[in-house]
């Protein structure tokens, strides 16, 4: 098995994270194989948003929590970082531009020994004015909508992979 294949059966999300922060060049190189994901036209209107500080991404976490109602233990799983990709608001490739550099960055932070989850809570409530402040206040583009981000840092509990189903693949000659 090639090795991307092992990285890629290897990915889980992590729902656990343990408080201390990954070096920042770690996050830098994630956010480098995030840039060479494939948008479409070449366009490259995402923004990517790193926040190194767990309380930081706490206080997002708690506003997103108030605003989409998560609860009150809603923390990001407790992650130190959280990579925010956001894109030019009504940008036809938004999406998939977006999903394709999560998964290169959610891949090369398995090749890095380090935990990931892809986090859909921010983009239901990026404008609601308190988490736009700290959206903004963070250096996310004004013009920018959040389309996901994810949860980064040290594993605290593994996250066994589910199984696979089957009748899922049409083949057609």
């Amino acid at each position: 098995m090639s090795n991307l294949m092992e990285i890629i059966k290897s990915r889980r999300s992590t729902r656990a994270f343990k408080s201390e922060l990954p070096p920042r060049e770690q996050i830098m190189q994630l956010i480098e194989a995030a840039e060479w994901a494939p948008p479409g036209m070449g366009k490259c209107l995402w923004h990517f948003t790193v926040i190194y500080n767990a309380e930081k991404s706490l206080a997002l976490a708690r506003a997103v929590a108030e605003a989409d109602n998560c609860g009150p233990d809603y923390n990001f799983y407790g992650a130190p970082v959280n990579i925010i990709i956001s894109y030019q608001r009504d940008e036809h490739h938004a999406f998939v531009d977006s999903a394709s550099a999560m998964e290169n960055l959610l891949l090369m932070a398995t090749a890095l020994g380090l935990g990931s989850c892809w986090i859909n809570q921010i983009r239901e409530c990026c404008d609601v004015p308190r988490v736009r402040a700290l959206l903004t206040e963070y250096g996310v583009p004004e013009d920018h909508i959040v389309i996901c981000s994810a949860a980064i840092g040290y594993i605290a509990k593994e996250t066994p992979a589910k199984p696979r189903k089957e009748g899922r693949v049409t083949f057609v000659e």
